[in-house]
């Protein structure tokens, strides 16, 4: 009879070590994960020999609502070079950019300081896949010269885009030539892993609340506790606080996400039957 809490303790011990060491865990990957989110990945040569352009490609903001990634390209030169040292032009040519979302091509006068092309892609996915929403598109970017008889020709091309991304975000450009010193330019754009382990553990706590919820509505209606007034004020915060923390979500996820269909909704139904049984319970064996 003596040795019988020990056990008992035993086990305590060992979920309090378990439930620490799984916590850890988690906090490690997180952190880890926004350590190495927001890099480019990038494929190709981008080196600058002769007459090649380097199209110095910065990110700089992704907006999945209206599916535009605006980017700012700057074209220069290595030291051999005979279109731009990077700061002038030293002698007159062009940066044709396709599936923007303005000005397609940007003149740059000889002896002309080359100014950032800001400029905006029009990307192709769908946010309401959040966190999984994926976007893609592929450019043509390409610096071009004009002739004497007017005729336009492409010089080579290559992409050198910045090692730092967006906050957020993990981009990958791939860049394939087309011949003729045209350059097709893939972009690819998606969640971070720090973004996605986020919305994951905000889905997990909506989904413990209502469990807690229903458990002690359906013990106070089997009668295993007595039916307290002050805890359907608790069950009708945590109903009103699943809204708030839907919308706390990384990303703005818009209404109508599938999350919304097979989480939330069911999480706000959840919510409101425990509500209910409570109510039961209080009707059945509250104080007259």
């Amino acid at each position: 009879m003596s040795n019988s809490p020990a056990p008992s303790r035993r086990r305590t011990v060992l979920w309090s070590v378990v439930s620490v060491v799984i916590f850890a865990a988690l906090y490690v990957t997180v952190v880890g994960l926004y350590a190495g989110s927001g890099d480019v990945v990038t494929s190709g040569e981008g080196e600058t020999t002769g007459d090649t352009v380097a199209l110095a490609l910065t990110p700089e903001k992704m907006d999945a609502t209206t599916n535009r990634f605006s980017m700012s390209v700057v074209p220069t030169q290595g030291d051999d070079g005979t279109v731009t040292n990077g700061l002038v032009a030293l002698r007159s040519f062009g940066v044709l950019i396709s599936a923007v979302a303005g000005s397609k091509a940007t003149p740059f006068e000889d002896g002309g300081v080359i100014a950032p092309i800001e400029t905006s892609l029009v990307m192709d996915g769908e946010i309401e896949n959040w966190p999984f929403d994926r976007y893609t598109v592929r450019t043509v970017m390409t610096a071009i010269e004009e002739e004497a008889d007017g005729e336009s020709v492409p010089l080579p091309t290559t992409v050198q885009p910045a090692k730092r991304g967006i906050p957020g975000w993990d981009i990958a450009v791939a860049e394939t030539p087309l011949g003729g010193g045209i350059l097709a330019v893939d972009i690819t754009v998606t969640r971070s892993g720090s973004t996605i382990a986020f919305g994951i553990v905000l889905l997990t706590l909506m989904v413990i609340i209502p469990i807690l919820v229903v458990t002690v509505a359906v013990i106070v209606l089997r009668g295993k506790r007595k039916v307290e007034v002050t805890a359907l004020g608790w069950m009708g915060a945590m109903l009103f606080a699943t809204i708030p923390l839907r919308n706390f979500l990384p990303g703005s996820p818009p209404i109508g996400s599938w999350i919304d269909y097979l989480i939330v909704l069911w999480v706000l139904a959840a919510l409101v039957a425990g509500l209910v049984l409570f109510v039961v319970a209080w009707v059945r064996r509250g104080p007259a």
